[in-house]
């Protein structure tokens, strides 16, 4: 009866895995005195169902323990009782604990024992770390995104997106408790061509850290499990409820104030106002001026007051002139700004707003069998710079609830829900893609409402099921569907035209806008007559994935599972509400309907032996992006191929649905532990990953036919080499030392392709070609990395993290192919052989982060109080190279260079400070964080070429006048010399229970 208890005890662990989300532990009892094994010894997780029984050598093994820490009980008769506490799990990693028991001298007594954190973790295989939740707890981090760059090899790009080791932005898999982060919607195909991002795509990645029990971000190597990312996985694991109710509430705080370099924007010192800010240069102006000479006073005023009313935000104090028939004058009167209908407003005066709550507890009479785990975010974000949106609003929230009903089975359901409310260019930190983005983007201040709303949503479900076939085997099935949709809907708004006609036509009573005039100084006028840009995408996301695991012995753990999904995606976009016009209209227009198929399959064997730890993989990927419209011919895709039946017909171009294309891809990682002092380990591996949607399926029109996605698009492969080496330092400390090359194969970029007719978009050597995407791209990242953290418990706790890389990237084959092509143009039309530097690559990278934390009576006592107790202080510092660019002393040499210089260092340092006051069985928590402490600047890479020269020669940023009459970037652009957030000060009170 004993040993069937046991085994439903280990069934019940081996139920609770969910998909890799979970650790490992295993170990050895013996008798303290002789040290002889002990067989049936009962070990059991305190406060979990999960558990094990010693075989015949003593030995247990306990699958499936959700990370985090955790206490060991063990129990035998005629033995004392002994409790190992504080047992560090971390997902897909064993944690070996022994223990020794004493034969029992006293009834009843047990033996209480601190675990003590393996240094050498023998099992890692892949460059990774684990970051706890207390530790995210205690660090000066908004969000996950944060944390993810505490780790070297990342880093957070201009547009907000994420990338590892040189790699492209959307190839990490990331996933919350299994569900995978889509990504559908990342580019703005209709606003000015294919592969234009939107700003701040890796929204989705911060969830409500409240509710994040661990997160792992692998960053060499991973197991055959997970598939689709060429550069790594990152996996948070959020946490359950538990047989008791509790539960936590924050409120974050940042106020009001000017948060970008430079001056106010609508500052009255701002040149235009200079220029045009007295009625004095109105009647002077020549456009008011008749040619006898005669003002038109009348027009003057008007305008004046107009352009006034326009060029303020709404609440200031403006003067506006009325004529007073009694002293035949203009009298000025002194008047509050009513609503400003171009949408300028004072972006200082908008303070940062977030709440966070989490809730969870049993559910139902038995609280071991259902719990819940319920938690929520709502953010208000003002952004850097004057958007149309003024502040970047952003919701998530989610639901787990466990249900063990009975020891065969175990279902989990998790629902998540996520909002954004943003720009389309905008919300991003760094302010190339804040708002007001590139060069003209700065002269857009006046006329916000024309720029486009955007609004995404996604709801995911997913319920997994797990069912034993015996202690030793189980299967999982897991269902998820996710429904994802964008908007940017077009909106009525002023427009110089329009208003005029209106008054006219007597629908409207007066003007609201000025006339065109040399007042607009170069900025946009009121052109239009709608807001620009209207896009719309609804995609649906069903994925099943099952898998079987058997632990075959006690030293091999054999799984094998698969994968499918479908992506239903219906898309639509165009910049402007008459683009149907087609040939002759400017504007962009896109739409598709796809079902994306992905399949896959995989084998993943874990071997654990004293002096050797190898996870063997093995994965098949095949996917088919659904299209049934891939031209016959590459150079007739709008009009019939040769080999189609439709002579003299037009309009009708020759298809055949889009190619599957199926892969293998091997994963092999070998850790060898040596002593428990060392462990070498050595990787290898192949990672694929699809192309991205818009480059499959985009077909966008623009005076004509402009680009056409590619469905045939071959997988993206990156070969994957990794040697590393870990070491126990004093006993206390890890030091992890890692290098890495990454062969990257049949990457995307462009191709401009002939076609006869459909296309008179591109001028030049590409008149009459459309743009399309090919495998025609590669590149190499190689590098090397330096963690260094202590392992110990203590109240200090510390990573420092360098890494010193490189990534270039170059293109292969002709990037124009016309119909015919002679070997003169072969040659002409042919990339350069030659890699160049990537313009993200960072040559070094410095991370450092120290935690340090006073629990109850801790800390200096004055007068017998403890005034520091239950506080906490974090700090992390940042430093990289500069981005690179290249400069050429003169054109001769221009074309021969790449990338030869890089901008200045960036660093920026973040403090956070904690107190908490415990009262009762409630906590309280006040904090203050102060983000780039010493104020710190980043230069702005430049993209012009002749700023850059400026730059080089002269240290002239965007803020600096210069010799050159014409140049009026000190003017529109200043405010874009440092692309990097000045210091910020938030406040947080909470509460848990």
């Amino acid at each position: 009866m004993k040993t069937k208890l046991t085994k439903w005890i280990m069934a019940m662990a081996a139920a609770s895995l969910l998909m890799g989300q979970t650790g490992k532990i295993s170990g050895r009892v013996t008798d303290a005195a002789s040290g002889d094994a002990l067989i049936g010894v009962n070990v059991l997780v305190q406060n979990s169902v999960l558990g094990a029984a010693t075989d015949a050598n003593g030995e247990y093994v306990i699958l499936n323990v959700p990370p985090g820490a955790h206490s060991l009980f063990f129990s035998y008769i005629g033995y004392g009782r002994v409790l190992i506490q504080d047992i560090e799990v971390k997902m897909e990693r064993t944690v070996r604990v022994d223990a020794q028991m004493a034969v029992e001298a006293y009834q009843g007594e047990t033996v209480v024992v601190t675990a003590e954190r393996p240094i050498v973790e023998a099992d890692k295989t892949h460059s990774s770390i684990h970051i706890e939740a207390d530790e995210i707890a205690n660090m000066p981090v908004e969000g996950l995104r944060n944390v993810l760059e505490l780790n070297p090899s990342i880093n957070r790009n201009a547009d907000g997106t994420l990338s590892i080791r040189g790699g492209g932005s959307y190839e990490i898999n990331y996933s919350v408790n299994g569900i995978k982060s889509m990504n559908t919607n990342t580019s703005a195909t209709a606003f000015g061509g294919s592969g234009m991002e939107k700003a701040d795509n890796s929204w989705k990645y911060d969830v409500n850290p409240l509710a994040v029990a661990q997160m792992e971000v692998i960053s060499g190597g991973f197991n055959a499990e997970y598939g689709n990312a060429q550069s790594g996985v990152v996996k948070v694991v959020t946490r359950e409820g538990g047989e008791k109710f509790s539960g936590g509430f924050r409120m974050e705080y940042r106020p009001p104030g000017q948060y970008h370099w430079g001056d106010y924007l609508y500052s009255k010192n701002q040149f235009e106002w200079q220029a045009w800010g007295d009625t004095s240069a109105w009647l002077n102006s020549p456009q008011f001026i008749a040619p006898d000479g005669t003002v038109n006073d009348s027009a003057a005023i008007n305008n004046y007051n107009l352009w006034i009313q326009n060029h303020t935000p709404e609440g200031e104090k403006i003067t506006l002139y009325q004529y007073d028939e009694a002293s035949g004058r203009y009298i000025g009167r002194q008047v509050e700004n009513g609503e400003n209908i171009m949408g300028v407003y004072d972006y200082r005066q908008h303070a940062y707003q977030r709440y966070l709550f989490s809730f969870g507890g049993p559910l139902g009479k038995d609280s071991k069998k259902m719990n819940f785990f319920l938690s929520g975010e709502y953010k208000e974000k003002p952004n850097r710079v004057p958007t149309v949106e003024q502040v970047q609003r952003m919701n998530n929230y989610s639901l787990v609830i466990a249900w063990h009903p009975s020891p065969k089975h175990t279902i989990k359901i998790t629902n998540m829900y996520q909002y954004l409310n943003s720009g389309m260019g905008s919300g991003s930190d760094d302010i190339r893609w804040a708002g007001l983005g590139g060069w003209t983007g700065s002269r857009k201040k006046y006329t916000l409402i024309y720029d486009a709303l955007r609004e995404e949503t996604v709801v995911a479900n997913n319920i997994n099921y797990k069912f034993l076939f015996s202690p030793e085997a189980y299967w999982e099935l897991s269902l998820t569907h996710q429904f994802e949709e964008l908007f940017s809907l077009q909106r009525p708004v002023p427009g110089i035209d329009k208003d005029a006609q209106l008054v006219s036509q007597g629908r409207q009573e007066t003007r609201y806008l000025e006339d065109r005039g040399p007042w607009f100084m170069n900025y946009r006028d009121y052109y239009t007559w709608s807001s620009l840009y209207n896009q719309a995408s609804l995609t649906h996301y069903y994925e099943l994935r099952t898998s079987y695991s058997n632990q075959l012995t006690r030293t091999n753990l054999l799984k094998i599972g698969g994968e499918i999904w479908l992506m239903d995606q219906n898309y639509n976009a165009s910049s402007s509400l008459t683009v149907s016009s087609f040939i002759w209209r400017t504007g962009f227009s896109t739409n598709y309907q796809a079902k994306t198929k992905y399949a896959a399959a995989y084998i993943q064997d874990k071997l654990e032996f004293a002096g050797m730890v190898a996870n063997l993989g093995l994965r098949l990927d095949a996917y088919n992006f659904g299209s049934d419209e891939v031209p016959v011919d590459e150079n007739q895709v709008f009009y019939p191929a040769g080999n189609e039946n439709f002579p003299g017909g037009i309009g009708i171009p020759a298809w055949e649905k889009s190619k599957t294309f199926v892969t293998l891809s091997p994963r092999i990682g070998i850790s060898f532990p040596v002593a428990e002092k060392t462990a070498f380990r050595v990787q290898y591996g192949h990672f694929r990953s699809m192309p991205g949607i818009n480059q499959a399926l985009d077909n966008q029109t623009n005076h004509g036919w402009g680009i056409l996605g590619n469905p045939n698009l071959e997988p993206k492969l990156s070969v994957n080499y990794e040697i590393g080496l870990q070491q126990n330092l004093w006993d206390s400390h890890q030091l992890d030392i890692v290098t890495y090359y990454n062969d990257l194969k049949k990457q995307v970029h462009t191709v401009y392709k002939e076609s006869s007719a459909g296309s008179i978009k591109y001028t030049g050597d590409y008149y009459g070609t459309y743009r399309t995407y090919s495998n025609n791209s590669h590149g190499s990242s190689q590098g090397l990395e330096l963690n260094f953290s202590n392992r110990t418990v203590s109240a200090w706790r510390y990573r420092l993290g360098y890494a010193l890389s490189q990534t270039k990237i170059g293109y292969s084959g002709n990037y124009i192919i016309l119909e015919e092509m002679t070997p003169e143009l072969e040659q002409k039309y042919t990339y350069s052989a030659s890699e160049f530097t990537s313009g993200e690559n960072r040559t070094h990278r410095f991370n450092g982060s120290l935690t340090y934390v006073l629990n109850e009576g801790q800390g200096p006592v004055i007068a017998g109080l403890a005034l520091l107790e239950n506080s906490s202080f974090g700090l992390i510092y940042r430093v990289s190279s500069g981005t690179a660019y290249y400069w050429a002393p003169d054109y001769v040499t221009d074309a021969q260079i790449e990338n030869n210089r890089r901008y200045p260092l960036e660093s920026s340092t973040d403090m956070q400070m904690e107190k908490r006051l415990n009262v009762s069985n409630i906590q309280f928590t006040i904090q203050v964080k102060i983000r780039n402490l010493y104020d710190n600047k980043q230069l702005t890479p430049i993209a012009d070429a002749y700023e850059r020269d400026r730059w080089v020669k002269r240290s002239a940023t965007f803020m600096d006048p210069d010799i050159a009459p014409n140049r009026d970037y000190h003017l529109f652009n200043y405010f874009q010399a440092y692309k990097n957030i000045p210091r910020e000060m938030y406040f947080t009170i909470g509460i848990d229970f």
